[in-house]
């Protein structure tokens, strides 16, 4: 029975090349850190909450408390906006879009994997072969390719340039997400605070009327008045009544939208605490000067601008990819022919090289597509600061106007509706003055109240607006 030829040891040697070419420059590019953007609300200080007034998981049917009714979970600004940030789904998904930049990254860094080739050829059919009856001879052949033309034509440098971008347009992507958010989540905030200032102003005009309604009924009872300011009042009672509650339900509305951005499902009442007064009035921006802020500091133009750069990167990348494929390879050959021929066995290798030479296909369509996304890029950049002058005129003019009403046009009027309030129903109890004027008196009271409150939340929400479209805390 013959035996089964064996490899000599020069195999060996052939194969300990591949590990030498797996050296070839690495094999992945090294760890990028990727340029952060400017943080918005980069003074909010997380360590400062108060965890136990963040929502506790569910807990099973059988561990819940038999308590009907829970408690109330209570949330400052800061609460709001770092339980907003961990609930918010969309926030999550745009995360991973840096991920799956990063693996981008990765992917592009790599190097072509080696191609192995073992084969047998000229072997014995229909008869052996022998010295006498020739063929053959039968021969063993392995050998190894591997492509250079990333590494002669720049292919793997310029897809890694490539990647690069990506990953610092995935980054800017979510620090604009994370920016409206934060946005979203100061406004209701604000919405819930002006909502239950409003409330209470309503409760407490209610309770006011009532009171005047008992000073009414014991005149009546005494023959001081007619009964037909005890129907006014009760009309101006019942007219109260609907005022308090469609302040309940647009409480309601707010603090479920407030809500549904903190992530709360449970059926757990909340509450926000803080307050609408203003220490210290902030001054306005000139436009111009926000205008260059924004320009420095939004994350979405951050991220356009990045885009022109992974555009110009794609060109490229498209550009190097029309060189041709170089494929140099080599090879092992072990030739049995003692048996076949009479001739010793022999050992030999071979080299080449396989070139795809780009007569048709030199990426044309691709090039011209990288093109085209620059100067829709280009494009796009150009629409975003048009809009941007409109959003920065907007808010400077929102927050200026805000500003003038509370620092100029509403100090003092609060106090002297208050004043002329109390001195008429003082006078009324003692007969000086009439119910309408009582009536009358009270209504200017409220509604200078309720824009004493709308004064002071439109301040806060220009402020906080205007800051959200510069994309940076600059004013407090």
């Amino acid at each position: 029975m013959r035996k089964t030829p064996r490899l000599p040891s020069q195999v060996k040697g052939f194969f300990s090349t591949i590990p030498v070419l797996i050296l070839l420059d690495g094999c992945a590019p090294p760890p990028y850190q990727p340029v952060l953007p400017p943080a918005y609300m980069q003074e909010f200080k997380p360590a400062d909450l108060d965890s136990a007034s963040e929502p506790k998981p569910a807990l099973p049917e059988d561990q819940k408390p038999s308590s009907p009714k829970p408690e109330a979970l209570e949330f400052n600004l800061n609460q709001v906006i770092h339980t907003a940030l961990k609930a918010d789904p969309v926030i999550k998904s745009a995360f991973e879009n840096i991920t799956q930049a990063e693996a981008d990254l990765l992917t592009a860094g790599l190097l072509p994997n080696p191609n192995m080739s073992v084969s047998g050829s000229l072997m014995q059919l229909d008869r052996t072969f022998t010295v006498n009856r020739q063929g053959g001879p039968p021969q063993f052949d392995a050998g190894i390719s591997m492509p250079i033309d990333w590494f002669l034509f720049g292919k793997r440098a310029a897809a890694i340039a490539s990647g690069q971008h990506g990953v610092d347009v995935a980054t800017a992507d979510f620090a604009n997400t994370v920016r409206l958010r934060i946005a979203s989540a100061i406004a209701a905030y604000y919405s819930v605070l002006e909502a239950q200032a409003m409330l209470k102003l309503a409760q407490e005009n209610n309770d006011n009327l009532t009171k005047m309604e008992r000073i009414i009924i014991n005149r009546v009872a005494l023959g001081g008045v007619g009964t037909i300011e005890a129907d006014r009042i009760r009309l101006s009672i019942f007219s109260s009544h609907r005022d308090v509650h469609a302040r309940e339900l647009e409480l309601n509305a707010v603090l479920n939208q407030l809500r549904t951005l903190l992530g709360i499902v449970e059926n757990v009442p909340i509450q926000v605490k803080g307050s609408l007064e203003v220490a210290e009035p902030a001054t306005p921006l000139e436009i111009d000067k926000a205008f260059k802020l924004a320009e420095e500091n939004r994350p979405d133009l951050l991220s356009l601008r990045r885009q022109l750069d992974k555009a110009n990167a794609d060109i490229s990348l498209e550009e190097s990819k029309a060189y041709p494929q170089v494929v140099p390879k080599i090879g092992y050959t072990r030739q049995f022919q003692q048996q076949a021929i009479g001739f010793p066995d022999a050992n030999s290798w071979g080299a080449g090289v396989d070139i795809v030479v780009p007569l048709f296909d030199r990426n044309q369509g691709n090039i011209a597509r990288a093109k085209s996304v620059l100067i829709q890029s280009r494009s796009n950049l150009q629409a975003q600061l048009t809009t941007l002058r409109g959003e920065i005129d907007q808010a400077v003019n929102a927050f200026a106007s805000a500003h003038q009403i509370m620092v100029y046009d509403d100090p003092g009027q609060l106090d002297a509706a208050i004043n002329v309030r109390d001195k008429i129903n003082q006078a009324y109890e003692l007969g000086g003055k009439t119910l309408i004027e009582v009536l009358d008196a009270q209504r200017v009271f409220l509604e200078t109240y309720r824009l004493h409150i709308t004064s002071r939340s439109n301040y806060w929400h220009s402020l906080y607006q205007l800051n959200a479209v510069i994309g940076k805390e600059v004013l407090r």
